[in-house]
């Protein structure tokens, strides 16, 4: 008998959660991609976005990425919501589950992805154009 597709989302929730529960200044945590959506497959990893009060060392990822592997038996996707650019931005703030963190902290993501995407995707735009139309004159 399958477990509900609802059961088996509260149960990937709670065990992110739980094992990142001992990262000191985590604020925010977003599950995305495939296994946000319930439409992981076997060989499917499991994508999370953090964002800490301070930058994240090389140890403290380490340390998340071994905890997540060791809980889902799947390779780790994690991402530092700090440094995170276009377009992963977009997909994390447009399709991701937020797991913990204020509201505040959700807005000023939003905010932030809202000015890259005015900002910098049209200026990324331009430059795959211009490559593109050198690449077709060869």
């Amino acid at each position: 008998m399958s477990i509900p597709i609802d059961a088996q989302f509260s149960a990937t929730c709670q065990a992110v959660l739980h094992a990142l529960e001992g990262v000191e200044g985590i604020e925010q945590i977003v599950l995305f991609g495939s296994m946000a959506h319930g439409s992981e497959r076997l060989e499917s990893d499991i994508d999370v976005a953090v964002e800490a009060s301070q930058p994240l060392s090389a140890e403290q990822e380490v340390a998340m990425i071994e905890a997540l592997a060791l809980a889902f038996g799947r390779s780790v996707d994690l991402i530092d919501l700090r440094t995170a650019g276009q377009p992963l931005l977009t997909q994390i703030v447009t399709s991701g589950v937020r797991l913990k963190g204020s509201d505040t902290a959700w807005a000023k993501l939003v905010y932030r992805n809202i000015i890259d995407n005015e900002d910098f995707v049209p200026l990324q735009q331009r430059i795959l154009r211009a490559r593109q139309k050198a690449w077709i004159k060869r």
